[in-house]
């Protein structure tokens, strides 16, 4: 009798771990690639890296709210904002949060730093960003 609960114990445990659904481990996106390859994208067009740059950080979320409580805590450190904006086809709140920085790397993510921790991670997009070029 002990043979088979054991048999049983053993089986069922084996089979648990065989069909329990294992969910792949999220990648982090890589910032710093990204922000080099728009530095250099807009050094291309013209743009000179020195002079200081009106960049926009995007920011996307699920409510309104979300959007809300950020600009103000992004104000408070040194972010002026733009809009808040629905997207239909996205089904996300927008707001663009600008500030002037020279186009390097670590000017961008001097910035984006100030912004991540205002940010939900689970009810809100990566932070993208963009600037015009100036020459």
């Amino acid at each position: 009798m002990r043979r088979i609960i054991l048999f049983t114990i053993v089986l069922l445990s084996v089979s648990g771990c065989a069909t329990k659904k294992v969910e792949p481990e999220k990648q982090l996106f890589n910032y710093a690639e990204s922000d080099q390859s728009l530095i250099e994208l807009l050094i291309k067009q013209g743009s000179n890296a020195n002079k200081k740059h009106w960049v926009s950080f995007m920011v996307d979320c699920e409510t309104e709210e979300q959007v809300s409580v950020i600009i103000s805590k992004a104000k408070l450190v040194g972010f002026d904002d733009d809009y808040i904006s629905y997207s239909e086809k996205r089904k996300l709140w927008s707001s663009s949060l600008s500030a002037p920085m020279k186009l390097n790397l670590v000017e961008v993510s001097a910035n984006r730093a100030k912004l991540m921790p205002l940010i939900p991670i689970k009810s809100c997009s990566g932070v993208g960003w963009g600037a015009a070029v100036e020459k």
